[in-house]
């Protein structure tokens, strides 16, 4: 199981980031390419590895 953020940039783009244990905000912020300012929306997703 893992876990990815999705975040909706205020153009309306989305990004998608697999989270590692440890990291922080700022972490996934830099990670994705960027700002806290720039995000509308933030949805965390878990998903299971059994396909």
């Amino acid at each position: 199981m893992y876990q990815m953020r999705i975040f909706t940039l205020r153009d309306g783009t989305k990004r998608k980031i697999k989270i590692e244990e440890g990291m922080t905000l700022q972490d996934e912020l830099k990670k994705a390419g960027i700002t806290e300012s720039g995000i509308f929306q933030m949805q965390l997703v878990i998903q299971d590895d059994k396909m």
